[in-house]
């Protein structure tokens, strides 16, 4: 463990600084709005469109990005957690060039780690590469660990699809980053919409209800329409924007990648690699 804690502190020593980064914690009320898949591709997209991205795939216990990517990981962040490996030892290559770090099945022994080893892993985070964006894929629901990496997050994307089910799920979500100010604002996508009124229907509902309950700013980031070849891309371990670049889908991602890079957010919130772990060593104190 030690040997481990040294290494880290080596790597943090000999990284550059002045790298800006982005990180966006991808969260969804329940499991099944396809919440992994839209992380998937639009890691994907925005690695095509320039940028140098990591996916952390940290949904405890039912990690499977690399499964839907047809990808083996042999190592995973349990064995660093375990101090058997250094974080940057389990980085998979992944489609386009895109970094792909998965938490494991057995993530839940995060929680029983003492704080000094759960902020030396954090941080680690911030010294793995020159990444421009990091995007966290989190577990359904509201988790510790989930709660944990939006608090350090720049921006937080909510999916959601128009199912009343989901939509009840998606706005206690959004109460708990509420009423425990986690954060101020959330961007949101409407998955699995059959046309776009729905999808507007259902992003209006909770925008009207977090204006007349909540203390939140929210925003609409898209929306991504129910396409047949999701499923197949699904089935056959491609991004649906590689395996079907011309979808509808595809083309729905294309568009909240473009107007992610475009927002004004993106370089307001941005932070260097060394701010970023001061922020994480705050946060765990």
């Amino acid at each position: 463990m030690m040997d481990q804690a040294s290494r880290l502190r080596d790597i943090v020593s000999q990284k550059k600084t002045t790298h800006s980064i982005k990180i966006y914690s991808v969260i969804s009320g329940k499991g099944g709005v396809g919440k992994t898949n839209i992380s998937i591709n639009l890691a994907v997209r925005l690695q095509q469109m320039g940028k140098k991205v990591l996916l952390l795939d940290a949904d405890m216990g039912m990690s499977n990005a690399n499964i839907m990517l047809g990808i083996d990981a042999p190592r995973d962040l349990l064995t660093v957690l375990k101090g058997e490996n250094a974080l940057e030892d389990i980085v998979i290559k992944g489609p386009e060039g895109v970094d792909l770090i998965t938490g494991g099945s057995n993530l839940f022994f995060m929680e029983n780690l003492d704080t000094k080893r759960q902020r030396e892993i954090l941080k680690s985070l911030s010294c793995l590469g020159d990444y421009d964006i990091v995007i966290i894929d989190n577990g359904a629901g509201i988790s510790k660990q989930s709660l944990t990496f939006t608090t350090f997050a720049h921006e937080v994307i909510l999916v959601t699809t128009p199912e009343p089910t989901a939509l009840m799920d998606a706005y206690r979500i959004m109460k708990a980053l509420s009423i425990y100010e986690l954060k101020s604002s959330i961007k949101i996508i409407i998955n699995q919409v059959y046309n776009l009124s729905q999808g507007k229907e259902a992003y209006n509902k909770l925008l009207q209800t977090a204006n007349q309950f909540l203390n939140i700013d929210v925003e609409c980031l898209g929306y991504v329409f129910n396409d047949i070849r999701v499923g197949k891309s699904i089935m056959e371990q491609k991004p649906v924007v590689l395996r079907y670049p011309n979808s509808l889908a595809s083309i729905n991602i294309t568009e909240i990648s473009r107007k992610v890079l475009g927002d004004s957010d993106y370089n307001k919130g941005i932070s260097n690699l060394r701010q970023l772990g001061n922020k994480i060593i705050r946060f765990f104190g």
